[in-house]
């Protein structure tokens, strides 16, 4: 029970931040952050890549590329420097970066 219950923190803390990302991004179903593959769509889709981006995901060795492009693009989408979607793969700094991304708005 409690190994769910701490598997759903963890799914929560990385699911929020794209929730947050997709409705500052007025995506119209930011609620599929929260639905597990669903959530890739959204992520590619946010990033402005085409729907197939979605399935390297699940292509070994693809994936690792498709989740840097992705993240870069969804930086750009929240007008952050799409470099900082390679901090992605630094474990824990990856959640700063991505509620960095949802929460932070630069100065103009």
């Amino acid at each position: 029970m409690a190994s769910l219950l701490s598997d759903l923190v963890v799914y929560l803390v990385y699911a929020v931040p794209v929730f947050i990302i997709a409705r500052k991004c007025e995506h119209p179903y930011a609620w599929l952050a929260f639905v597990p593959i669903a959530n890739l769509w959204l992520m590619v889709d946010i990033a402005g890549k085409e729907w197939w981006w979605m399935l390297l995901f699940f292509v070994p060795f693809a994936n690792i590329v498709a989740y840097a492009v992705v993240w870069m693009g969804i930086m750009e989408a929240t007008n952050k420097s799409p470099l900082l979607g390679l901090l992605m793969f630094v474990p824990l700094l990856n959640i700063a970066v991505a509620f960095y991304a949802a929460i932070y708005e630069p100065q103009e």
